[in-house]
């Protein structure tokens, strides 16, 4: 029978029992959703991103955004203009797989994460999903479009309830109440901000807080991928670090971007061990010279030893 031609059993049908048929037999063809699990256990991570990609899809919708599948699990909100983070989750349903792998393995359920840079939420999502309903997610992101999305990504998947949201720059202690936000034009998720207005680069102001300030009662883990704002950011959260001994902390680091990128290393290891997380989703020592030497880094930051 040609593709195009009706089932002959369903036109038989009554109207209603036919259209229930061919809903079902949707239903027997669409993939199940990737278990939780599979995201935490050990073993050849290829496969699981086989997994991943096989459920990711993209439609667009309206007002310029697409309309996507992560990690297998999540509906996502992307901006359809964004050139750099939404093709990554549209066609591939994830992004920087060693973080992802290492989340899934280190949040426990009922505790409070912070996602700081949290773009259209896609640790968010996760981290929603791996605290449970007795856990709470706090995401932080400044761009206002990406800030408007982020919201919509979490009611559309559930995880409203154990969430907050913030439009804000995580920044220092002399920097809260508006900062200057650079952004890419084709790049929302890469903005950062700067002191003053760049050649060549759109600038807004944006609302700016210190961690200290939006979370007096501490977090557990904390993320902070600010495309260079992570130490001004570590600056604005140390009431935080003395509260809570035991907070775990993921950062990007990138010498070229720091102020003082040797000082502010210094000031990490007299709290923290050094590690850094590597591409196989692995947290590994590591000294200062290497660090130094140029490129960004994943570091992990924390007293006790990683999962």
């Amino acid at each position: 029978m040609p593709p195009d031609s009706p089932d002959p059993a369903a036109a038989a049908l009554p109207r209603p029992a036919a259209w229930r048929a061919r809903l079902a037999g949707f239903g027997e063809r669409r993939l199940p959703l990737l278990p939780l699990r599979r995201l935490r256990e050990p073993g050849p991570e290829a496969e699981v991103q086989a997994a991943v990609r096989a459920l990711a899809t993209a439609l667009p919708m309206a007002g310029g955004t697409l309309l996507c599948r992560a990690l297998g699990r999540y509906k996502m909100l992307l901006d359809a203009g964004d050139a750099a983070l939404a093709p990554h989750l549209a066609l591939d349903g994830f992004w920087k797989w060693w973080v992802t792998a290492f989340l899934a393995r280190n949040i426990r359920p009922g505790e409070t994460v912070v996602d700081g840079g949290a773009a259209y939420g896609y640790f968010t999502l996760l981290a929603a999903d791996l605290v449970g309903p007795t856990g709470r997610v706090v995401a932080v992101e400044p761009h206002p479009r990406l800030a408007t999305l982020l919201p919509r990504n979490l009611r559309l998947n559930g995880f409203e309830g154990r969430t907050e949201r913030h439009q804000a720059a995580l920044v220092g202690p002399g920097g809260a109440g508006r900062a200057l936000f650079a952004v890419p034009p084709d790049a929302p998720a890469g903005g950062r901000v700067v002191a003053e207005e760049a050649a060549g680069e759109a600038t807004q102001e944006v609302p700016a807080t210190t961690l200290d300030a939006l979370l007096p009662g501490g977090a557990d883990l904390v993320r902070l991928d600010l495309n260079g704002g992570e130490e001004a950011a570590w600056a604005g959260m140390q009431g935080m670090l003395a509260a809570r001994p035991g907070l775990r902390l993921l950062l990007g680091f990138d010498p070229a971007r720091c102020r003082a990128p040797a000082a502010w290393l210094e000031a990490l290891a007299r709290r923290f061990p050094l590690r850094r997380l590597d591409h196989d989703g692995i947290a590994r020592p590591c000294e200062a010279a290497a660090l130094l030497a140029g490129g960004e880094a994943t570091l992990y930051l924390a007293r006790e030893a990683p999962r």
